[in-house]
């Protein structure tokens, strides 16, 4: 099975939670406490090693925040 790595632009991202609501494998959540320059809540992978690099959080994501890569 692939694997793969999320990064979050905090710069890019508005904190809509598109991202974590997508994500089938709950790998991403949305921060309590940490924020993004703008001051909207940032969310976070909280579970990377349940990441099956399928791509779904990357392409929701309406502000371009968040990239995906895949390992094999």
């Amino acid at each position: 099975m692939a694997k793969g790595e999320i990064i979050i632009d905090e710069n890019k991202c508005r904190g809509c939670g598109y991202c974590v609501l997508f994500c089938k494998q709950g790998c991403i959540v949305m921060s309590e406490d940490r924020f993004t320059p703008l001051g909207y809540l940032l969310p976070v992978v909280s579970h990377p090693d349940k990441c099956n690099a399928c791509g779904i959080c990357g392409m929701m994501c309406p502000h371009y925040a968040v990239e995906v890569y895949k390992f094999i």
